[in-house]
Parts: C-alpha cells; sequence; structure tokens
C-alpha cells in the first residue's frame, strides 16, 4: 500500500504513451470535417493574423463540447484541461496543464461567435451531412417535419415585474451619466419609494386584479418620469464616449417601447399588443402561444426542423410566431440541397395537411400521412382496414420526432437558449442539432 499519492500521470508527453482508441471523443473526432472547417473558418481573418488567431479545432471543439455536455463557456475550459480525451478531441497533440492561465480565455468564444456567425454553422452543417453521406449512414428517403420552441433564458415576465427591471436600469444610468459631469448633483429618481412599491406587490400573496393595475399604473408613471431624467442628463454629458452613449439610447428606446406597450394595455384594458417586448435584456424574445397543457405560452425561438434518417435539421428559426404549414416547400428545397433528391415520403401532423401542400406533394410524386379529404372512396372493409393501419403507422413514425425534440432539449444544452449575439439564438439550435448528428452517427457507425 502506497502511504504517499502518486503523481496522476508518470509521463505527460504524449498521453503517457497510451491512448484508449474506444473513448467516445476519440471517436467523434474522426466524424469531424476539421480540415474543411478550417479552411473556412480561416477566411473571417486577415492574412497578417493568421499565424497568431487560435485553432479553428480548439474553437470548434470547445463549441461542440459545450452543446455535448451542457456546458458554459468557463465550465467547458475547465473540463478542457480536466479531461485529456477531450484535449485530444480539441486538436492538442499533448496534455495541456492548466499553469497560471487557461489555454484560452472563455471570453474568446463568446467573440469567435460572434465574429463567425449563423453562415459558418450553417457551412458546418452541410459538411456534416456530406460526411454522414459518404459513411452511409443517411440517405434522405424518409422526411420527418415540425417546429418546437427552445426556450429563453429568461425570466417569467409579468408587466409589474417587466416595468421594474426597466425602472432600476434607468435610475443606475441616470446616477452613472450624472456623475460623469456633476458628482455632487442630486436627481429625484424617487427609487426608493418605486422599490418599496414594488417589494411589496412581490410579498402579496393573493393579488387581486386591482392591485395588480393600480401597481401597474404606479410602475409607468416611475417609469415615464426617469425615462425624461435619462434623457435631460444625457444632453449634459459631454463626457461619455460615442459607443457609450449608442449603447444607453440603444436601451432607451427598448424601454420607450416597452412603456409604449403597458400604456396602450392599462389604457385599453386589454392583454394584447403587437410584437409585445416581454424581456428587457432581450427584446427579441416573444410570447409564442402553444396551447399545450401546462404551456399555454413559451418564450424563445420557434425553430422548423426536419427529421431525416434519425439526423436532425435547422430548416428555420425565428423569434416571431409562424405557421409551420407554409414552410414545407421550403423544406423541400432544403432536403433536396442536402441530398441532391427529393424524399420517397413526408411525414407530418394536420397542420401541414393544406391542399396548396398536398398538390405540391401530389406533383412531385411524393408519399404523404395526411388524412384523405372528400367523399370516402366506394371500397371494401378490408381495404379501409389497410388504409386506416397504414395512416396509424405513419402517425406512429411521425411522433418520432416528438422525442427528438425533448431528447435534444434534455440532453444537448437546448433547455435553455443563452446566446443573444444577433442570430445567436440559430447557432445554438443548429450546433446542438449538429451535437445531436454526430452522436446519432456514433452510436450508428
Amino acid at each position: 500500500m502506497y502511504t504517499e499519492q502518486l503523481p496522476i500521470f508518470k509521463e505527460l508527453t504524449p498521453y503517457s504513451g497510451q491512448i484508449d482508441t474506444n473513448n467516445r471523443w476519440i471517436k467523434l473526432a474522426e466524424l469531424v470535417p476539421w480540415c474543411e472547417m478550417d479552411k473556412i473558418y480561416r477566411r473571417y481573418f486577415d492574412e497578417s493574423k493568421q499565424g497568431d488567431i487560435k485553432s479553428s479545432r480548439l474553437i470548434l471543439g470547445l463549441m461542440l463540447g459545450q452543446m455535448l455536455l451542457e456546458q458554459s463557456d468557463r465550465a467547458i475550459i475547465e473540463y478542457f484541461h480536466e479531461n485529456p480525451y477531450f484535449q485530444y478531441f480539441c486538436g492538442q497533440e499533448s496534455f495541456v496543464v492548466k499553469a497560471d492561465k487557461s489555454i484560452v480565455h472563455h471570453s474568446l468564444l463568446s467573440k469567435r461567435r460572434k465574429r463567425l456567425g449563423k453562415s459558418y454553422v450553417a457551412t458546418f452543417e452541410k459538411e456534416v451531412v456530406e460526411v454522414l453521406k459518404q459513411k452511409g449512414l443517411i440517405q434522405g428517403q424518409k422526411l420527418i417535419l415540425d417546429a418546437t420552441v427552445f426556450p429563453a433564458n429568461i425570466t417569467y415576465p409579468n408587466d409589474v415585474k417587466l416595468l421594474n427591471t426597466v425602472r432600476e436600469y434607468l435610475c443606475q444610468k441616470i446616477l452613472d451619466v450624472k456623475n460623469t459631469y456633476d458628482p455632487k448633483g442630486r436627481v429625484r429618481t424617487v427609487r426608493w419609494t418605486a422599490r418599496k412599491l414594488y417589494l411589496n406587490f412581490q410579498k402579496t400573496k393573493r393579488k387581486s386584479k386591482a392591485l395588480i393595475r393600480k401597481t401597474r399604473n404606479k410602475m409607468i408613471r416611475y417609469v415615464r418620469r426617469n425615462i425624461g431624467q435619462l434623457e435631460t442628463v444625457l444632453t449634459r454629458a459631454t463626457r461619455l464616449k460615442t459607443w457609450q452613449k449608442e449603447q444607453i439610447e440603444a436601451k432607451l428606446n427598448v424601454a420607450k417601447g416597452i412603456l409604449s406597450q403597458q400604456v396602450h394595455m392599462a389604457t385599453t384594458r386589454g392583454r394584447q399588443v403587437a410584437n409585445r417586448i416581454v424581456s428587457f435584456h432581450w427584446p427579441d424574445v416573444r410570447p409564442m402561444v402553444r396551447g399545450k397543457d401546462g404551456k399555454a405560452v413559451e418564450f424563445g425561438p420557434k425553430a422548423h426542423v426536419a427529421l431525416v434518417d434519425g439526423y436532425a435539421f435547422l430548416d428555420d428559426a425565428q423569434y416571431e410566431s409562424f405557421h409551420e404549414g407554409i414552410q414545407l416547400e421550403q423544406s423541400l428545397k432544403n432536403h433536396e440541397n442536402r441530398f441532391d433528391k427529393q424524399p420517397d415520403i413526408v411525414l407530418a401532423d394536420q397542420l401541414y395537411a393544406n391542399r396548396k401542400n398536398r398538390a405540391l406533394l401530389e406533383d412531385k410524386g411524393i408519399d404523404h400521412s395526411f388524412k384523405r379529404i372528400g367523399r370516402p372512396p366506394n371500397e371494401s372493409k378490408q381495404d379501409k382496414q389497410n388504409h386506416r393501419r397504414q395512416f396509424k403507422q405513419k402517425q406512429g413514425q411521425r411522433n418520432h420526432i416528438e422525442a427528438t425534440f425533448g431528447h435534444l432539449k434534455d440532453r444537448f444544452n437546448l433547455d435553455k437558449v443563452k446566446w443573444t449575439i444577433p442570430g445567436g439564438e440559430s447557432m445554438q439550435i443548429q450546433l446542438g442539432l449538429i451535437a445531436f448528428n454526430l452522436y446519432t452517427a456514433l452510436a450508428n457507425a
């Protein structure tokens, strides 16, 4: 028995001389088109910086690791330094020890996502499809379509809470801007009175409609007052940098939009308003009325997903609500771009079963899972039973996409959309689908 702790590795270079070739990271590395993505990655940087930038395999490997392990930017960097197999996946030739600093700062991942954008992830999906086709893992014969909402990482909204969030930001910025030209001056924001009102409202367990309406109307007046005060101090702040002023003005415009919507609902005593903002810090998010049991309304981007031979692909994702039934034609075009042919059968729910889609599928000679329309045909009892049985089988096959949605949200970091950069919702969803496809290919290979 050893009385002292032994070193974890006798030799750190390379990986103590041994490595488990059956490890999941080793096998996943064989499925990722690293060389093709490196050529595309370098197009986003100047020629003079090609030798200084971090490798594409490191950045792409870390982002894929985030999806597969459901980790944040900081957590995936820590995991990188803990797991030699994941370092191999990210392209390291030997084990990298975390000394004074990490191999990359966690903020670099956010910067790279912003620089690369949606186009890079979309190209990555195309390259992964080519790998799957070369290995014979996907044929493109059966297309299953459906839409789902991936929840955004925001607090559940209500009018008073939203107005209080706006008010707190405005009060803080009023003081910050005022202190740049008059540190000893005072501005009466009445923030303590407004905060006391909000806390008393939150502590009330049973909130009547009258209390909600009264509190909201008071918060509207506080927000209107603070918006005017912030505009006043901004005109007097000459020491602010241009980018600082632009950031404050952008937030101020969002605050004005929220105030306008809340005033409209308060005066009309209604609950509906066009393009309703439900998050001050993420104003793109919209409420999605789904009508599901327990989830009447969801908050996040709505995604239209195509499931082909067990592999999922993103056809569209946006914060505005849309009817998935009108997406069939575009999905067929996307399918043809991916596989150079049309599917043999399309499986979808009855939202897609309009006359235009039926005519489109009939014109292309594609089978479908829709109910028959018109008068029942004059056929034997056995034929009716066969048709009913085939219809149920097709609907049962269509249900696979519902299970896929649950698996994506539970296992591939899509339970909460957190990337708030422009186009970040599409990037995170599409990268999560790519991670799912790679993991599926690993199981099927």
